[in-house]
């Protein structure tokens, strides 16, 4: 079997092709021979990725037209089953083409949200972290839901663009790639995977949490900041560590871990704790808007037109962030569905998912007035400072009151 695109090269150069057989060709996986018309070739399945079983074997069919039809790997698969042969053999080449046209597309467009979610979230967490006056209660917790969601944006990309790296190199998705031909590597990025996942989830149970006490108590005294890192950081720990070590002993580093999403492992010990965070922000959620009801209905003072722009930016995060991690419960949209849903199945959830960064570090820092009155006061001061004719004109007093004053005032 020829693996190398230059072996196949030098061996269609040195054979005459022949107008009844399909010629010679590279599929960037393998090197098909030539072949009669109307036939199918078979060759053993690579052993290049631990989802390929090398004793099973891929195929192809020569149409009567003399090209290749599908360059077919799915046989190749090591837990392949009757259901998924029969679907195959429903679905057109053409279907499939446009199938594999969608995922490529929309995990171009989730590496793009990645990478702008991750360089947004870590100008935001700067921002927090460099101005004093922006420093309060509410902001630490908004740096420790930054730093979680950079953690985690840091292990996708890097699957992420291993993955798209994958993708382009063969035309069945299933070249080798740098990560899935190391499995201690490959396993060590899927644990923190999801620790960091589960990380975000606290953090933001953790949001809705606090802002929820404050929206609803007269009197809110200081913030447990101990009780907080152990949630957003430490309960993480043994639920991952008891997953790796079931998966572990299981699996081993079989398959690098690529169906754990699916597994039953991973439903009860991943899965639930991040769902059940998510369930009582909802609960926070609904609490919030009936707080937000009974104070407009009492009175329309400014601390209140405050507390309903704070409510009104808590009511676009957290359903957003709430939709991003349901819609995986949703069925994987499969090559036999109509083409729209492929569309929006895939596009829609990898958007949420890669997206949602972007959009948190755009509710919680970019569009906070206290923020944009910060940067410009000191863009004015360095302005001031490096133009000596400017000096002593249109001084700018800071103050450190401007965040902090009043916890009702975080999102005006």
């Amino acid at each position: 079997m020829t693996t190398s695109e230059k072996e196949c090269d030098f061996l269609k150069s040195m054979q005459t092709e022949s107008e009844d057989a399909c010629p010679i060709e590279y599929d960037k996986t393998m090197c098909w021979p030539e072949t009669p018309l109307n036939t199918t070739a078979y060759q053993l399945c690579p052993d290049i990725f631990p989802q390929l079983d090398p004793t099973k074997f891929a195929q192809a069919f020569c149409r009567e037209d003399g090209t290749w039809g599908l360059f077919d790997y799915l046989p190749c698969f090591r837990k392949e089953t009757e259901e998924l042969d029969e679907l195959r053999l429903n679905i057109s080449d053409e279907k499939l083409e446009f199938t594999k046209d969608v995922i490529y597309g929309a995990k171009a467009m989730e590496i793009a949200g990645l990478f702008l979610s991750f360089f947004c979230l870590v100008f935001a967490l700067c921002v927090f972290s460099c101005f004093r006056s922006l420093q309060c209660h509410r902001t630490k917790i908004h740096k420790h839901l930054f730093a979680a969601y950079i953690a985690r944006l840091f292990i996708e990309i890097i699957l992420g663009v291993n993955q798209i790296y994958k993708l382009t190199q063969a035309d069945v998705g299933f070249a080798p790639s740098v990560i899935s031909s190391a499995p201690a590597l490959c396993v060590i990025l899927e644990v923190l995977r999801e620790y960091t996942r589960l990380c975000t989830f606290a953090w933001m149970f953790i949001e809705g949490m606090y802002l929820n006490s404050l929206l609803s108590s007269a009197v809110f005294g200081k913030p447990k900041f101990l009780v907080f890192y152990i949630v957003g950081w430490v309960v993480g720990i043994p639920l991952t560590i008891t997953w790796g070590l079931v998966m572990h002993f299981i699996n081993g580093s079989d398959r690098c871990w690529y169906d754990n999403i699916t597994s039953d492992n991973c439903l009860l010990i991943i899965e639930i704790p991040r769902n059940a965070f998510l369930a009582m922000n909802l609960l926070f959620l609904i609490n919030i808007l009936r707080v937000l009801v009974t104070k407009l209905r009492e009175s329309n003072t400014s601390e209140t037109k405050q507390v309903r722009k704070a409510i009104k930016a808590t009511f676009v995060l957290l359903p957003l962030l709430g939709v991003a991690n349901l819609i995986w419960l949703i069925p994987q949209a499969e090559a036999s569905d109509s083409r729209a849903w492929l569309i929006i199945y895939y596009y829609g959830i990898l958007f949420l998912d890669a997206y949602q960064g972007f959009f948190v570090a755009v509710l919680y820092c970019f569009m906070n007035a206290e923020v944009g009155s910060v940067l410009r006061r000191k863009w004015s001061t360095w302005r001031t400072y490096h133009n000596p004719n400017r000096r002593g004109q249109n001084m700018v007093v800071t103050t450190a009151t401007d965040v902090c004053t009043t916890e009702h005032a975080q999102f005006s």
